[in-house]
């Protein structure tokens, strides 16, 4: 995973070396959390395999979904950062792997290294455009927009990883995504379908027309900011 990850790329030898050598890995279950609403971060978590959902729990019992994190996706380090607890919820979706850059490897990096600076603050940025596009959503976007930026996601999350617009992601998961039923979800897909912008299979779905499905989705794209929530 790390070897299609750009900012591990760029750092020097001795120094991949030694970020792998400080990686924790976790195993989660279907279902099982990777954390909770008050737990301490120890560091940056990166997906090496398998689907996990970012959310948020009401008081009242519901859950909001915010996003997707698949394989090659970065996340956490607004509240490693902050030296914060958690204020929400990452729950696996599918059997998953993930690994953690303890809080001290990342500040040695950002610290020595411009260019992990960089792609740390880069990945900041992408992260606040696309909550305030998932705040417009669920305001103010219908169900088949939702599903479709919910599809766009999963595409930015694996651009690096080769996959060519096939996506191991199942009807039920983006479902769970999006906070809608899987028979509203299964409608939204249909249509998109029917509009040549993806095609069905079992396991997952392939995206045929990355541009339509950015339309569909009202995201505005800009060479070279391609990734979604990683």
């Amino acid at each position: 995973m790390l070897d299609v990850v750009p900012w591990y790329k760029g750092l020097p030898e001795l120094e991949r070396d030694v970020v792998r050598s400080e990686l924790r890995t976790v195993s989660l279950a279907t279902g099982e959390y990777l954390f909770r609403p008050g737990s301490r971060s120890p560091g940056w978590y990166g997906v090496v395999e398998g689907l996990v959902k970012w959310s948020s729990p009401g008081t009242d019992g519901r859950t909001l979904s915010l996003a997707g994190f698949s394989t090659g996706s970065w996340f956490g380090e607004a509240t490693m950062i902050r030296r914060e607890r958690f204020e929400y919820e990452v729950v696996a979706l599918r059997p998953s792997r993930i690994v953690i850059l303890p809080r001290d490897a990342c500040e040695r990096l950002w610290n020595n290294n411009i260019e992990f600076t960089k792609a740390l603050m880069t990945h900041l940025a992408q992260r606040v455009n696309w909550l305030m596009g998932s705040y417009t959503g669920n305001m103010l976007l219908d169900v088949d927009t939702t599903v479709a930026r919910a599809v766009a996601a999963q595409l930015d999350a694996e651009l690096y990883s080769g996959t060519h617009g096939r996506l191991k992601i199942s009807q039920e998961e983006i479902a769970s995504l999006c906070g809608v039923s899987r028979q509203r979800c299964n409608t939204a897909l249909t249509r998109l379908a029917r509009a040549g912008v993806l095609q069905t299979h079992y396991g997952g779905l392939t995206v045929l027309d990355t541009d339509a499905l950015y339309r569909f989705a009202k995201i505005s794209r800009t060479p070279g900011t391609d990734r979604g929530p990683a």
